[in-house]
């Protein structure tokens, strides 16, 4: 499967999701108001064309994603490098507040009353699983094949923003996209991420279900008593703990690399940046590479940014 392939599969996505979110909203709203019944149906649609993409090409679906054993010590730094990660998702996340609403907070305002174990089904197990396998595993090996790790890096982590369909996750997504990418090159292992993007969801999930359990409409009644003022100072606050966050993360990065004997895997993503092949073989396939960015992907990124913007809302509309 290589890079044109994999743009035809997210337009399929796209397409699908879009139609989804309609027909739940407009023909099922019970369906379209349970969190684990809607997720799990967006979820399928955005594997489910990648995954036949795959298969029509001949991958084998138990290796091509990379799924490969970690060592113990591995999992207990995955786990720091997200506490690490965590201040540069939560600038992002200030920053587009000075636009835009907090979509997170109120997703989850808006459910009621749910239970714990239904939130945790939805965004720390389910939404992790499939997200990761569609942009980290096929998605990101499918653009590597054509275009190297680099721009493979960039583009998964574009779609992995855009399926999200607002801008203020997105804002925050591609980084975390991007932060994924290098632990799965860090670790060899899509598991890697997989628990580095449950590990972000729980946290956040956790954090919110604590305080709407405490006021259900906590996030409408703190919403409007937050100036720009005051997001600008969680920003610069926020800035300094970025700073630090991923310098130490870096580091946490390179120790992962060298234990899981990996050592020169994230220099070979710059070198791969800057134009320079490493091996041979890469060396007589680099001019059998494909274009990773096509008609297909273009449609798909006017298609999210206008659902994004409510535009295309507008166009139905009339």
């Amino acid at each position: 499967m290589n890079g044109r392939k994999a743009n035809w599969a997210f337009l399929i996505t796209t397409v699908c999701y879009i139609g989804l979110i309609y027909v739940l909203a407009r023909f099922f709203p019970a369906v379209s108001d349970s969190l684990v019944l809607s997720n799990l149906l967006c979820e399928l649609a955005v594997i489910l064309p990648v995954v036949f993409f795959a298969v029509f090409s001949g991958e084998r679906l138990n290796s091509f994603p990379g799924f490969h054993k970690m060592k113990a010590g591995t999992v207990l730094m995955v786990a720091v490098f997200t506490f690490l990660s965590l201040p540069a998702l939560s600038l992002l996340n200030l920053i587009s507040q000075l636009w835009v609403q907090n979509e997170v907070a109120v997703m989850m305002e808006s459910q009621g009353q749910i239970s714990f174990g239904a939130l945790f089904l939805s965004v720390v197990l389910i939404a992790p699983v499939f997200e990761e396998m569609a942009c980290r595993g096929f998605y990101y090996r499918s653009y590597q094949k054509s275009g190297g790790s680099f721009k493979a890096m960039l583009l998964s982590a574009l779609i992995f923003a855009l399926m999200h369909m607002n801008f203020n996750q997105a804002a925050y997504a591609f980084v975390m996209g991007i932060l994924a990418v290098l632990l799965v090159e860090a670790t060899g292992s899509l598991w890697a991420s997989m628990l580095y993007h449950g590990l972000i969801n729980g946290s956040q999930a956790l954090l919110m279900y604590g305080i709407l359990r405490e006021n259900p409409q906590a996030y409408s009644s703190q919403a409007a008593a937050v100036t720009n003022d005051i997001l600008l100072y969680g920003i610069g606050v926020y800035v300094v703990l970025t700073a630090i966050g991923l310098t130490l993360s870096w580091a946490v990065l390179v120790w992962i690399s060298n234990h899981e004997g990996r050592r020169g895997a994230l220099l070979q993503i710059w070198r791969e940046r800057k134009g320079r092949i490493a091996s041979f073989k890469e060396e007589h396939d680099h001019e059998k590479r494909d274009k990773v960015v096509t008609l297909p992907l273009i449609i798909s990124l006017l298609l999210c940014i206008g659902v994004m913007s409510g535009a295309l809302l507008l166009i139905f509309a009339r």
